[in-house]
């Protein structure tokens, strides 16, 4: 399946898909903190809705089940080779990664490149990438595009690079459009306050 570009049409209905499944905020919750970076900022879901146990296909071809990262804080970002602001977000990613058990949070990368680890392979080299768990979604079965999402989907996708950040206990908390530092002053406030959720 080739993945096609981002049309204003598919940003479209896929924000008119999370706003219809986006209800009032629950009483006695208080909101996470603000993240903004550039055009776009952090979109909290309320209420945060389980996330189903995917089975994820490693870079080595092994399946790993996406539950198995329950625990901590989990950002899940889905990136492409071909997409300018991952070439840079991802070695933020990396460096979050490295930076091991302090960290109140973990990430995963999900490439949706349609060649797979061919494509997906070299370009992580090429930024030196060794510590970021990075898994393949070439036919997006995670993640959905916003013109093919259903209500139900946990992950639509109607921009890249997006990030999920799924609680400890694999609820949605939102989403973010776009390049952001996950390991910025900003984002470390909301990934500790996610981690009290």
């Amino acid at each position: 399946m080739q993945f096609s570009p981002f049309t204003r049409r598919n940003i479209v209905s896929g924000m008119a898909l999370m706003a219809a499944t986006v209800p009032g905020r629950s009483q006695g919750r208080e909101a996470l903190p603000t993240l903004r970076s550039g055009r776009s900022q952090f979109v909290e879901f309320e209420p945060a809705m389980p996330v189903p146990d995917f089975r994820l296909t490693r870079l080595d071809g092994k399946r790993q089940s996406l539950h198995e990262f329950r625990g901590k804080v989990l950002i899940v970002n889905f990136w492409a080779s071909w997409c300018p602001p991952c070439r840079t977000e991802i070695p933020l990613l990396e460096k979050l990664a490295g930076m091991g058990g302090d960290m109140p949070a973990r990430a995963i990368a999900v490439a949706i490149d349609a060649e797979g680890a061919r494509t997906a392979s070299p370009f992580l080299a090429s930024l030196n990438v060794k510590h970021l768990p990075v898994f393949l979604d070439p036919t997006f079965r995670m993640g959905r595009r916003a013109d093919e999402a259903r209500p139900d989907d946990p992950f639509r996708l109607f921009g890249l690079p997006m990030s999920y950040v799924l609680s400890r206990d694999m609820r949605n908390l939102g989403y973010f459009t776009g390049l952001v530092d996950w390991t910025s002053p900003a984002a470390g406030k909301l990934l500790q306050a996610a981690a009290l959720r």
